[in-house]
């Protein structure tokens, strides 16, 4: 009997109109999305079906039960599980990288990829990908070495001297073996003397340790380089030998072509000291009684002085 009431949801006695909490849920009409129905009060993505019921309460298209922020539309994920969203979230895994410098954003055990095939490096076996397993390889994050013979830090492929010993590469007999202790006078590797140790490692005795194209068994000089010096027997003696060539230990060769005769006695006889056999008769000056004839080479002898010429001119006379 009471016009101004007609509904009493809740059945508690108070009238909706007068009733603050019409469904009687505990939560009052004016923060209840569904005031009438007291198993709903809340719609979070205002679809009309209340969160109870609703499987994605959000709306944002992952089912509340996968979801890690099932009240949240603009985030699902929480990889780290620090309460922030990944959407939000600058670490997403929480390994101290943020996601902007990290390979794997979303895996806490990795953060560099180095030769970005998919692998991180705490996993890759090969971080740099060259071919060469990081265990066997001195630069496992540089694609471009694997190899550092002297242990300077400089790859050999960038080193110019890869064993470290003072010589080049470019000049190195034995560029991947370290010359130590070993003398090598023309530094080109070659030490001038090689023991059974020396043996070992790889290298040989240098047969010309002076580098200047004489052999040492032929060279008086086998320490000491020619340098631009002429030497016309390669003999290691330079034909003329000046203040610098003597205050290196050298002395001018008596004998240039080495025919046994000296470059004094040659031009004293006008026969040349450069030549072993001046007038080109086949016999050497040392021998050759006329050296600047080549028709006579023997002074003694009437019937072998003279050669006879190998070509006879038959002049035509009149009768």
């Amino acid at each position: 009997l009471d016009a101004t009431e007609t509904v009493d949801t809740d059945e508690d006695g108070t009238g909706n109109n007068a009733d603050t909490d019409d469904d009687g849920d505990g939560v009052a009409d004016s923060a209840d999305a569904f005031p009438l129905d007291a198993t709903e009060t809340v719609d979070t993505d205002e679809d009309g079906t209340g969160n109870n019921a609703d499987t994605d309460d959000d709306g944002d298209g992952v089912a509340d039960s996968a979801d890690a922020f099932p009240l949240d539309a603009t985030e699902t994920v929480d990889t780290d599980e620090d309460g922030t969203g990944n959407n939000a979230d600058t670490d997403d895994d929480g390994d101290g990288v943020a996601d902007s410098a990290d390979a794997f954003p979303l895996d806490a055990t990795e953060t560099v990829d180095t030769d970005e095939d998919g692998t991180g490096n705490n996993a890759d076996t090969d971080d740099d990908g060259d071919g060469v397993a990081d265990s066997a390889d001195a630069f496992p994050l540089d694609a471009t070495e694997t190899i550092d013979t002297d242990s300077d830090g400089i790859g050999n492929n960038a080193d110019t001297d890869d064993d470290g010993d003072g010589i080049a590469d470019s000049a190195d007999a034995f560029p991947l073996v370290d010359i130590g202790d070993l003398t090598d006078t023309d530094s080109d590797g070659y030490p001038n003397d090689c023991d059974t140790a020396c043996l070992a490692t790889g290298m040989i005795a240098d047969a010309d340790d002076d580098g200047d194209g004489v052999i040492d068994s032929s060279d008086t000089y086998p320490l000491i380089s020619l340098g631009e010096l002429l030497d016309t027997d390669g003999d290691g003696i330079p034909n003329d030998c000046d203040t610098s060539c003597t205050a290196l230990g050298m002395a001018a060769d008596p004998d240039d072509d080495n025919d046994g005769v000296t470059d004094t006695d040659e031009l004293s006889a006008g026969s040349n000291p450069l030549l072993t056999d001046t007038d080109g008769d086949g016999y050497d000056d040392s021998v050759d009684a006329f050296p600047n004839n080549d028709l006579k080479y023997e002074a003694e002898s009437v019937d072998q002085g003279y050669k006879l010429p190998t070509k006879i001119t038959v002049l035509d006379t009149e009768e």
